[in-house]
């Protein structure tokens, strides 16, 4: 096919190609529009309709690495730019509780509040004895100042003082403050908005899948990207370009695998679902709760019955994806919910579905979910929220499951970097969590991977 656009020489704005028009894409052509490029997004699917569609659509800007505490906390600082005066992106802060039971899971909470105050993420605020100095999130909007750092309550009369529905079982809670949620939809149409708006409507979208390359005379620069299946441009196009760049979330490595077969990506995809709950019995007050974690250990298996059905039912060994024999004895904690508006409330329990393998060039819409999975949620977080057990054996139609992917690297850090020999082309990408990112975007957590906050198999913390 043609090529569209020019190149970058002679003085005018550089051409960039971004493949993938998520969250991380669109955000990524955001800021190379302001920077005055000039930039198509290429995607054979409708901006924000993959992952970016069906995620939790949360933030944080606590860690325990002392690189990523700076680098999330000047995300949030641009997701709050981004909602401007009138939170047109309804961005919250009601933090993120995390609770246990055990003397562990206390320990644990202070070790990681303290690791991450150290490298910036606010100060630690200790309630033993009353809950002076604690403050209380709204409901909606994101301007309280004092809403930063951490607070740990002690003791299931002080934390049910603040959230009632809490077990009396809870010993300590870690509320971090400067984390919730927002409409992530809402955030990438200001972000495309923006995009196309800057320096004169710079940016693009192409719809269609990246099918190859062509280099610059030295080998290294990428000067053309081939883009096959385009309506709009009536098939297969070229696009010339002076850079490219792959935010193609779980398209990541077969983006790669075209531009630099050589250097695959350090990337594995895995499946994140979550349960969208029709909570018409009112357990999660909507305008109240935060994003809450159970840290400890639970148990499924209650009874001798329950074990021998998780035995029988189990059928990975005929290749299925129910792997209920693995239920049987103490799972792991990390699950986790949050009230998501109408009477719904998200529910998540990352471990249920991380066996499952996700295929090279991954579906979507996803549908690899566990049946039981709404069940086993309403299980495992009754732990945390005793009520959720009027559930049990009453889930209708209206509760379901959606999901998509979780991109992640070997050491959780985010990829954004050159890929050997192509000087001209950057791969980039940010891991865990069912979100694209880039460096000034990052939306979700991949709670259960945090060892210090969600008990691991092998119990440690």
């Amino acid at each position: 096919g043609g090529g569209i656009g020019g190149g970058g020489g002679g003085g005018s704005a550089p051409q960039v190609v971004v493949a993938g028009c998520g969250v991380a894409g669109i955000s990524a052509a955001m800021h190379l529009a302001r920077r005055g490029a000039r930039v198509t997004l290429v995607d054979p699917r409708p901006p924000l309709t993959a992952t970016s569609q069906y995620s939790t659509e949360c933030y944080r800007d606590f860690f325990t690495d002392p690189a990523l505490v700076p680098f999330m906390s000047r995300s949030v600082d641009i997701l709050e730019e981004l909602a401007g005066e009138e939170n047109e992106i309804r961005l919250n802060r009601r933090g993120y509780a995390f609770l246990a039971a055990s003397t562990d899971g206390a320990e644990a909470f202070e070790r990681f509040a303290e690791a991450a105050s150290s490298f910036g993420a606010g100060e630690v605020r200790r309630h033993r004895g009353g809950l002076e100095g604690y403050v209380r999130s709204p409901p909606s909007g994101f301007r309280q100042p004092r809403l930063s750092g951490f607070d740990l309550v002690y003791g299931a009369e002080l934390i049910r003082a603040i959230f009632p529905f809490v077990t009396e079982e809870a010993r300590v809670m870690l509320h971090a403050r400067r984390c919730g949620w927002m409409d992530a939809q809402g955030l990438g149409q200001v972000m495309l908005r923006l995009a196309k708006g800057a320096n004169g409507g710079s940016a693009r979208v192409l719809r269609g899948s990246v099918a190859g390359f062509d280099r610059a005379a030295d080998g290294g620069a990428v000067s053309r990207v081939h883009v096959s299946g385009s309506e709009a441009a009536g098939g297969d196009v070229s696009v010339e370009c002076d850079a490219f760049v792959n935010a193609a979330g779980a398209w990541s490595s077969t983006i790669q695998a075209l531009l630099a077969p050589e250097d695959p990506l350090p990337l594995e995809n895995e499946v994140h679902a979550k349960v969208i709950l029709n909570d018409h019995l009112g357990v999660i007050p909507q305008d109240e709760a935060p994003f809450m974690v159970w840290r400890d250990r639970v148990r499924l298996d209650q009874d001798d019955e329950a074990r021998e059905g998780f035995l029988e039912l189990d059928d990975t060994a005929e290749g299925g994806i129910v792997n209920s024999s693995s239920w049987v004895g103490p799972q792991p904690g990390g699950q986790h919910l949050r009230p998501a508006g109408n009477g719904r409330v998200l529910l998540l329990w990352e471990h249920l579905h991380r066996h499952i393998r996700v295929p090279e060039e991954p579906d979507m819409p996803l549908d690899s979910f566990l049946d039981m999975y709404p069940q086993l949620c309403i299980s495992g977080l009754q732990a945390m929220v005793p009520e959720l057990a009027r559930y049990e054996g009453r889930l209708g139609r209206d509760t379901t499951i959606d999901g998509g992917y979780y991109t992640v690297t070997p050491d959780g850090r985010p990829l954004v970097t050159r890929p050997h020999g192509s000087s001209g082309s950057r791969r980039a990408r940010c891991p865990a969590r069912a979100w694209p990112r880039t460096a000034s975007i990052r939306i979700g957590v991949r709670v259960a991977a945090q060892g210090t906050l969600a008990e691991s198999t092998s119990g440690s913390a």
